[in-house]
């Protein structure tokens, strides 16, 4: 009778450890990403670059609990471009552009990351600056337009895309 009781309670452990393993409190933190063919697989960039880090996001980002509605789809990357002076090819002001409140990723170049910060919750005219232009594409998969900016910093590429936005 012992045994059986002494059983049970070493089962009754061992789920109880194997359940607890797989709960975790926290949830996974997206992370950027240095595959610029995973990023060409997901939208049409017509840019020369030989290494690069993007992240796609939501806004609100979800930081745990009861997840709300993603209003804003956001594509940050920043490319090192394999062509000086890369940006001359693109001839149109950046406009006016909604820079959502996230935008500036800690992993940017400081100059990309404080030009986001600096703008962020808020429709930034970028006309002004000599480095950004407007810079229109599409998602592979759907053909879908995406639009935002680009702007440049010696060899290196800030692209921003809103992916999707509320009506």
């Amino acid at each position: 009778m012992k045994s059986l009781l002494e059983l049970k309670l070493a089962i009754a452990i061992i789920a109880c450890a194997l359940f607890m393993e797989g709960c975790s409190m926290e949830d996974p933190v997206p992370a950027p990403s240095d595959n610029l063919s995973a990023l060409r697989d997901i939208v049409n960039l017509q840019i020369p670059a030989n290494s690069g880090r993007w992240e796609i996001f939501g806004t609100p980002e979800y930081k745990g609990g009861v997840p709300g509605p993603t209003d804003y789809t956001t594509l940050v990357a920043e490319l090192e471009s394999s062509q000086s002076h890369w940006l001359e090819n693109l001839k149109e002001p950046a406009g006016v552009n909604y820079v959502v409140p996230e935008a500036g990723r800690l992993w940017l170049r400081e100059p990309f990351r404080q030009l986001l910060l600096k703008n962020k919750n808020s429709n930034a005219d970028l006309s002004q600056l000599s480095n950004c232009r407007k810079y229109q594409t599409s998602l592979r998969k759907t053909g879908k337009p995406v639009g935002g900016f680009i702007c440049e910093d010696a060899s290196h590429l800030l692209i921003y895309l809103l992916l999707s936005a509320p009506q």
